[in-house]
């Protein structure tokens, strides 16, 4: 059986509607540090929505007193040393305005931003979509970043598949 790895991401505005990203503390291989949103890979077993909770808890020290909402799916090609990851995006209810954040070793800054400026440019399709999706309230299915629909149909031109913001 192929294998893949799975991952997880939260989306987490403020009431003020800007993302929480966080700047990482080292590269890794496929790309230098970057700004991205909470995420990590799933331990051996575990659920996704519990994936993406511990790596919230982990990295920025909150804890999202509702269950997160389905974002996205998003299968990404093998690339760059790394086989197969499907990252689950989930959506957090938004926090007060000036939400304490609590950094691990993983990053060493964060920022409540818009997105655009602080993207390289392999996560802005993925991110875009992420957005998109989050301004409809409904969950989407993307592939290398791109809505599968367009994809299948050969209307969304793909993305090649360097960007991993679920590693």
């Amino acid at each position: 059986m192929p294998r893949h790895v799975v991952s997880a991401t939260v989306l987490l505005t403020d009431t003020d509607g800007r993302v929480l990203m966080l700047h990482q503390a080292r590269p890794y291989p496929g790309h230098p540090a970057w700004w991205q949103l909470p995420a990590g890979l799933a331990d051996p077993g575990e659920a996704p929505p519990v994936t993406a909770r511990r790596e919230l808890a982990e990295e920025t020290g909150l804890h999202p007193a509702r269950v997160l909402r389905p974002l996205a799916v998003d299968y990404r090609s093998a690339a760059d040393g790394w086989p197969p990851v499907i990252d689950f995006a989930f959506a957090a209810d938004p926090v007060p305005v000036g939400t304490p954040v609590r950094l691990s070793a993983e990053h060493d800054a964060f920022a409540w931003r818009t997105w655009e400026p602080f993207l390289q440019p392999e996560q802005r399709a993925w991110c875009a979509s992420l957005r998109a999706a989050h301004r409809r309230g409904s969950a989407v299915v993307l592939v290398d970043g791109r809505d599968a629909a367009e994809t299948a149909t050969g209307t969304g031109a793909p993305v090649p598949p360097s960007a991993r913001p679920g590693s």
